[in-house]
């Protein structure tokens, strides 16, 4: 979604100055949501009916509900303001009609990016620890051309201690001591243990429910019928597995390059809060994490992070995080 500005600035305005410190900014972010939806009604948000509220809502186009939850406090807040200061005349906010049901009922169907939480919420509900970790390993950076860089690792390529995993990529060759997080090291081990996989995500009702996983060195394993296979998976593995995650949950487009972009997301959320400013240098370490290539400009090599900005911005930040990026 494009933010483009505030309806009826002034009043705006007015009441943002009622709003402290860094909460003011957010509170704008959301206004600016309802922008188009005034527009096309030619009225200030104070003045909309139930219907109208609701319309504004869906057109904002929120993905996550506490995003949407967020953007209807500030209405809800901004309309008690108006009949406060008379500039409504009635003591009736329309926005108290619209509970947490309906709201929910407002979200976008087309769900691309997720959160860190959202990630979390999928893998609790997932019965295979062979299943979570490809979540997890591509939302941390691990992937790889041809998702090599997962279908090759070992447990003799895992620092345990150090939580850093040395990646194989089949067409870029290796990247050492990639760090990742106390949460994946679980999951790996988790992956490892296991020893037999639940069709459908333990919701197999055919011959073969539940099938023996190979036995061999890599994370990730095939299940099979056979009792031995020392060889390594392949990439359809990991289409077949995201696929059925994608269905259980409903999600369409849950898919490799969503989780991995979602990630980058979480990446730049977390050196934001860190750092407090998200720049070139910042975009920069979130492509060394997730093994970006660099591009030659003007005789130097550098990673091209207008891609990334296309979503690392504070569109999808908010959306999935709440937080306001200057």
């Amino acid at each position: 979604m494009v933010i483009k500005k505030l309806y009826n600035e002034s009043e705006k305005m007015e009441f943002l100055k009622t709003i402290a410190g860094k909460t003011r900014n957010v509170y704008k972010y959301a206004l600016c949501r309802g922008f188009d939806t005034e527009e096309v009604v030619g009225k200030d948000l104070y003045h909309f009916t139930s219907e109208e509220i609701k319309d504004a809502l869906i057109n904002a186009d929120h993905s996550t509900f506490n995003s949407i939850k967020l953007t209807f406090n500030v209405f809800e807040s901004y309309i008690d303001w108006a009949i406060k200061t008379g500039r409504v005349h009635s003591n009736i906010n329309p926005a108290r009609s619209i509970d947490n049901a309906e709201l929910r009922s407002y979200l976008s169907k087309k769900k691309i990016l997720f959160s860190k939480c959202e990630i979390a919420g999928m893998q609790k509900k997932m019965v295979n620890a062979q299943d979570k970790i490809i979540l997890q390993l591509l939302f941390e950076g691990v992937n790889g051309h041809g998702h090599s860089e997962i279908l090759n690792l070992t447990q003799a390529d895992i620092d345990w201690d150090n939580r850093e995993l040395n990646l194989k990529d089949d067409k870029y060759g290796e990247r050492s001591n990639v760090r990742v997080s106390e949460p994946c090291i679980r999951l790996m081990k988790a992956a490892i243990e296991q020893t037999k996989y639940q069709n459908k995500n333990g919701t197999s009702i055919g011959n073969n429910p539940e099938l023996p996983l190979v036995k061999n060195h890599y994370i990730l394993r095939s299940a099979t019928t056979r009792v031995q296979n020392y060889g390594r998976a392949d990439k359809h593995l990991i289409y077949r597995r995201i696929s059925t995650i994608a269905q259980f949950f409903g999600y369409q487009y849950l898919t490799a390059k969503n989780i991995e972009k979602s990630g980058m997301i979480s990446m730049a959320v977390d050196l934001y809060s860190q750092r407090n400013k998200l720049e070139a240098e910042e975009l920069s370490m979130i492509a060394v994490q997730f093994g970006l290539k660099k591009i030659v400009v003007n005789g130097f090599e550098l990673f091209n992070t207008s891609l990334l900005r296309d979503f690392i911005n504070p569109d999808t930040i908010m959306d999935l995080y709440n937080i306001h990026i200057d």
